[in-house]
């Protein structure tokens, strides 16, 4: 435990070193669109891993559910075709019973009167819904049956699976037949997705549940053999894609981080496959995400733990609040209770689950967890996105704005402290009448803390730690809107190119909307060894652009290859309206561009 202790220590001591200039533009009279999206949607992004049948979270839930506004997110509540108590009773009758069953239990948990929601994601181990080779159509007819009748309020979203793929080996005796699970796998989702809708037509249905989208490893077969299976087989049928995005190592893999760049070329190279075969984007599922290790469970509670995963989860949703557009949920991996973990055989000393809410202390009592203030520092975020910028990728960056309030959250992804010079544009400054500052980072003994500072002045200039987050609450006097700004993503109909030295790559993007005002980026994401260059000639439209040196996060060094996006900002006047053509040409051989999209605001 020294050792363990000693690691997060570490992890989280903040390296004063230098700071670049970093600029914060922030605009309270410009509202901002990322597609047709601009208010905030608490729901989509504030949920709990756990779903209102928790009778665990009954304590108090005034407290947690009106006032910290925790929404609902997910439960292992979906059809088991193949559960002990089943016995592969595979009737329509027997299904029908079971969600009758069910449903009366949901109507009988303590918070379903006041706080059921549509707003929930069901879904179930794969030893309970897989059948390695069995009766694909008879199960798939099971599942429609049984939620049909299982949930007194439908769930929007059916993953079928959790993380099937990486339970492949559980239905075979060697590694080498995991492929052939993996397609079946993708053959039942599809088969699932099929048989569900018919029976259930406003549900969503999707998966697969990616576990371990390490995508680059071993030159891309990770991809091959994974993602693109299941979207090849089952991808038609799907309403959504899930994955599960951790910072550590999740079930296999590597111990990296996945937050910033890393993440970002994983959804991209989705996105961007997902235009290749529809010629749209098929949203995402977020259904986990946060810190995850070898070795966590069956330990004593550890607030410093709490600090790291509270890094994590605030680093992670700073990116996908950049995706209301093309997300529809996603859940920070954060329980109730979880009371089954106290007689799991993995925890013989009876320790708390490590990513819970509400822990057992050693007199048999219950306390919260610091976890709690991933809801605290986000309490009464709410409103219409208003317009900021950020110079430098790894200061992230959103804000909403509502009646006479306004939220700036601001993150430091960089492994360094912070100054950021922080600009108001137009008459911003003058709306201005009070600010609280709200600052989420980690002591010096690893222990997370949540601070509350009144500024009696305007705010010109702030300093974060390594993995702090702010949210600067601002009181304003009323305003209206005089400008907006919109974002579009523009996909290329090309992915995954190989990288040949001083052959040019061309990705062509079709039908951009583009204006004269605004800015454009083009984000190129790129998996390739570590020594080979990260900066090749880039043209957009016949004229050459600078390639920065830096990208949101670390620099990947503990990772096998480099795998992440590098925005590379370009002028307005460059994009033109229809299609625009991006060539990229690299000094030296190996890897792969995995996307090119462009990246409008106008």
């Amino acid at each position: 435990m020294k050792k363990y202790h000693l690691f997060f220590v570490i992890y989280l001591i903040a390296l004063v070193g230098f700071s670049q200039n970093n600029t914060v533009n922030i605009d309270f009279t410009t509202q901002k669109f990322i597609g047709s999206e601009s208010e905030l949607n608490r729901e989509k992004y504030f949920a709990i891993h756990g779903s209102y049948t928790d009778n665990g979270l009954a304590d108090n839930p005034e407290y947690l559910f009106d006032d910290l506004g925790i929404k609902f997110g997910r439960t292992f509540g979906g059809p088991r075709p193949y559960s002990k108590i089943n016995k592969n009773n595979l009737t329509n009758e027997n299904a029908q019973n079971l969600g009758i069953t069910n449903s009366n239990r949901y109507k009988k948990a303590l918070l379903y009167k006041k706080y059921k929601t549509e707003d929930l994601i069901i879904t179930n181990h794969p030893r309970e819904a897989f059948q390695y080779k069995g009766d694909y159509q008879k199960a798939a007819a099971f599942n429609a049956e049984y939620i049909k009748h299982a949930y007194p309020v439908m769930p929007k979203y059916y993953e079928v699976m959790n993380e099937p793929f990486v339970h492949a080996k559980d239905f075979v005796k060697t590694y080498q037949e995991t492929n052939d699970v993996i397609i079946e796998m993708s053959k039942f989702h599809k088969i699932v997705a099929e048989k569900v809708k018919a029976k259930v037509p406003n549900i969503l249905v999707g998966g697969y549940s990616a576990a371990w989208p390490e995508y680059d490893k071993n030159n891309f077969a990770i991809w091959n053999t994974r993602m693109k299976v299941f979207m090849d087989l089952a991808g038609e049928n799907m309403d959504f894609f899930a994955t599960h995005i951790y910072d550590g190592r999740n079930v296999e893999g590597s111990f990296n981080y996945r937050s910033g760049s890393n993440s970002e070329a994983i959804l991209d190279l989705i996105e961007s496959y997902s235009y290749q075969k529809w010629g749209k984007v098929k949203p995402h599922l977020i259904s986990e995400y946060g810190f995850t290790a070898k070795g966590l469970q069956g330990k004593p509670y550890s607030p410093e733990l709490n600090g790291v995963c509270l890094m994590s989860y605030n680093k992670i949703l700073m990116s996908l609040l950049d995706k209301p557009d093309r997300l529809l949920k996603a859940v920070p991996f954060i329980t109730g209770k979880a009371a089954w973990f106290y007689k799991s055989e993995e925890n013989k000393e009876g320790h708390p689950y490590p990513w819970v809410l509400i822990r057992k202390t050693k007199n048999e009592t219950y306390e919260y967890t610091h976890l709690k203030k991933f809801w605290e520092l986000w309490k009464d975020v709410n409103g219409n996105r208003i317009y900021t910028t950020s110079n430098n990728p790894d200061i992230q960056v959103n804000a909403f704005s509502e009646k006479e309030k306004t939220y700036v959250a601001i993150n430091n992804l960089a492994d360094n402290e912070q100054t950021i010079n922080l600009d108001y544009l137009k008459q911003s400054k003058a709306l201005i009448k009070n600010l609280t500052i709200r600052r989420s980072f980690i002591s010096e003994n690893g222990i997370p803390q949540l601070l509350y500072v009144k500024e009696k002045n305007t705010l010109s200039e702030i300093t974060l730690q390594a993995g702090e987050t702010i949210i600067l609450d601002y009181d304003i006097n009323p305003t209206k809107f005089t400008n907006s700004v919109t974002e579009t993503n523009n996909y290329s109909k090309t992915c995954l190119q190989p990288i040949t030295a001083k052959q040019p790559i061309t990705f062509t993007i079709e039908h951009v909307k583009t204006s004269k005002k605004g800015n454009a980026t083009i984000k190129m994401g790129l998996g390739r060894a570590h020594n080979l260059s990260k900066k090749p000639t880039v043209k957009i439209n016949g004229i050459t652009v600078d390639v920065p040196s830096n990208w949101a996060g670390y620099d990947q060094a503990g990772r096998e290859q480099f795998f992440g996006v590098i925005p590379i900002p370009t002028n307005i006047k460059n994009i033109k309206n229809g299609n625009n053509t991006v060539e990229l040409t690299f000094p030296d051989t190996g890897g792969f561009v995995s996307t090119v999209i462009l990246n409008i605001e106008n």
